[in-house]
């Protein structure tokens, strides 16, 4: 699956579709048009699914947004802005103090996810521990192609809620 995210082209074009099916999948399709949200949103690394020009609208539109930052293990909320240190794995994560308020929408990075709701993410089960206790609708947000027949998963694995793609919105029924 890296190897074909590595392939993927029309990459400005995909992410416009990714934010327009977005807010169409949180605001549209949902009662909270008009309503400031707590957004929780992964810092994109490498070629993940953009999501710079995601954090920039939401925050324009006046919502919170909060990115991931480890810390002895644990994964946790911190407010967006314009300092970022650089993670052992070299990604961007935000310099502050930890948020510990109501995430309403988590946006997750993923490998590859199923139509039943279960990721495949890197291994570290930092998300995982991170949605355990969290009320958050939980959004996998990623390509098209990154949807397959049936990701391995175990019991300590959160479910998405939600699939927000370049093609399109999957929502997962409970």
């Amino acid at each position: 699956m890296k190897g074909k995210r590595a392939e993927n082209t029309n990459r400005d074009l995909k992410e416009q579709l990714l934010i327009d099916n977005f807010y169409r999948a949180i605001f549209e399709k949902t009662d909270r048009a008009g309503t400031c949200l707590n957004f929780f949103i992964y810092l994109s690394f490498f070629r993940e699914a953009p999501t710079d020009r995601l954090i920039e609208r939401l925050l324009a539109d006046g919502h919170k947004v909060y990115c991931p930052r480890i810390q002895n293990g644990q994964m946790y909320a911190v407010e967006y802005g314009e300092d970022f240190t650089l993670s052992d794995y070299g990604i961007r994560e935000p310099i502050g103090e930890v948020f510990t308020g109501k995430i309403d929408v988590a946006v997750i990075p993923f490998l590859a996810v199923d139509k039943q709701g279960n990721r495949l993410g890197y291994g570290g089960g930092y998300y995982d521990r991170y949605l355990k206790n969290s009320t958050a609708k939980r959004v996998a947000f990623g390509y098209g192609f990154q949807i397959v027949n049936e990701v391995p998963y175990e019991d300590l694995d959160e479910k998405m809620d939600m699939i927000v793609t370049d093609e399109g919105i999957v929502s997962m029924d409970k």
